[in-house]
């Protein structure tokens, strides 16, 4: 039995560099794949949640948060969860130097530290024109896949 299969990154592959947007040529070349019965995979540093413009595309396998969650036709077939005792430390850091910290479980979630760097790099990585839900204490009750602390001065990710 053989499978063909493509794997695509997502921000400025799938999606155009500067808007974020899903080219209408990109939709077809994705239809046209899936009519030739090729499995297409979206491999992102993404979380899930940031993802469902894909699923409507009939894209169904999703290796999201840096390879931390991966997902085949809804159900999660790999995780990685940072440990707990790593992810306070980071947080403890992050507070201490008052960056700005963003979680990636299937969601995405940040401390609340907004700078204007911060969110112009949002947008350069993820398309982002808003800051996501602040969920300061997250890392304590969920199981986190990412973490990224950014960095106050220059708005980039440690």
């Amino acid at each position: 039995m053989s499978c063909k299969i493509i794997f695509f990154d997502v921000d400025g592959t799938l999606t155009h560099h500067k808007s974020g947007e899903i080219p209408e040529s990109t939709k077809r070349a994705i239809s046209l794949l899936r009519n030739l019965g090729i499995i297409i995979v979206a491999a992102t540093g993404r979380p899930l949640s940031m993802c469902e413009e894909l699923k409507e595309l009939g894209i169904d396998v999703f290796i999201t948060a840096n390879g931390g969650y991966v997902t085949y036709q809804n159900e999660v077939i790999h995780k990685v969860s940072m440990s707990k005792a790593k992810v306070k430390e980071l947080v403890e850091f992050s507070d201490s130097k008052q960056h700005a910290l963003s979680f990636y479980t299937k969601g995405f979630h940040m401390n609340g530290v907004q700078e204007e760097g911060v969110l112009a790099a949002l947008f350069e990585t993820l398309s982002l024109q808003t800051y996501p839900d602040t969920h300061p204490s997250i890392y304590g009750r969920r199981n986190l896949f990412t973490l990224s602390v950014w960095n106050r001065r220059s708005g980039g990710s440690i």
